[in-house]
């Protein structure tokens, strides 16, 4: 049995790995979220649900120590790839540093600190479609992705001083059923939310930019694989290993529900990259899975929030 705590896991990549994990006999999972959050997400759910934060070191530590923790996975923060230097400033005193003593806790249990980074952000800006490999320099471009690799790099830190043991994810553009529809984030989400609601979709730029993206129950397969595999001490990428612009997956969307859908086009933002495509070879040595095609993920996540629409 493997006793797992998730930080910020009730948020929507959080729920769905955990919901997937306790379809197996392996794991005890506890998961702390703030007093305010909303844990809705994991109703009916067998999990052990502490409120506090981040900076609640002595709670962490009490939770380590009597539930005998062997992966901390840390899913939090406060920022989206819009975010600006202010909220660049309230990460770094809600969540890096806060994080920073996580996983020196982490290390002295002898507990695996896992971390979900950004795939893309972290990378920065490349012309071509090139997949980023984790050995690629990282060049983020806003400060979302700098947040993400100020982390990554006190992981190394702390695994260099330490001994550390660690995991860096770094997944693509999740997508499916439980994610917000009517968010700031998460192209695939916000179009259908617009679609269901008959509202006009807002693209930044000229619609030609390139993601990747990754069914959100592929992606709980692929965390859960990865577990299993025991690997540690290595960065993975989790995606698709294929991009698809912006044009496509609202040509996507069209073939779903039949009809041409409204768009209007926006100057594009500074912070977004052009291109971003994972290369994805390191995860499926270790997964080994068939991934969803995104017209059928598309499909899915669309008939689903249907169904659900009042």
């Amino acid at each position: 049995m493997q006793n797992i705590l998730f930080i910020g896991g009730a948020g929507y990549i959080g729920s769905s790995i955990i919901k997937h994990l306790l379809k197996e006999d392996k794991y005890s999972i506890t998961v702390m979220e703030p007093h305010f959050a909303n844990v809705s997400r994991l109703d009916n759910c067998d999990v052990n649900i502490v409120r506090g934060q981040l900076i609640d070191i002595d709670l962490l530590e009490m939770l380590i120590t009597t539930k005998k923790i062997t992966k901390v996975v840390h899913l939090v923060s406060t920022m989206v790839p819009g975010c600006n230097y202010d909220d660049y400033v309230n990460e770094f005193k809600n969540i890096i540093f806060p994080t920073i003593r996580l996983m020196q806790l982490c290390s002295r249990h002898n507990v695996q600190f896992i971390f979900f980074s950004s795939g893309g952000t972290v990378y920065g800006e490349r012309n071509t479609t090139i997949p980023f490999k984790e050995t690629d320099p990282l060049m983020p471009i806003s400060y979302y992705g700098l947040s993400k690799q100020v982390i990554e790099n006190h992981i190394l830190f702390e695994h260099r001083v330490s001994g550390l043991e660690y995991l860096i994810l770094r997944p693509s553009n999740p997508y499916g059923h439980g994610q917000n529809i009517y968010a700031r984030q998460g192209l695939i989400a916000v179009a259908i939310g617009k679609v269901l609601s008959d509202d006009t979709i807002t693209i930044w730029g000229d619609g030609n930019s390139v993601r990747d993206y990754i069914y959100i129950d592929d992606l709980a397969e692929v965390f859960k694989r990865i577990l299993l595999s025991d690997k540690s001490n290595d960065t993975i990428n989790i995606g698709s290993g294929i991009g698809y612009s912006i044009k496509d997956i609202i040509g996507y969307l069209e073939n779903v529900v039949g009809k041409k859908i409204n768009v209007e086009f926006a100057p594009s933002r500074n912070s977004d990259v052009t291109n971003m495509i994972l290369n994805n070879e390191r995860m499926m040595q270790i997964a080994n899975i068939t991934l969803t095609p995104i017209q059928e993920g598309i499909r899915m996540f669309y008939n689903y929030e249907k169904s659900i629409a009042r």
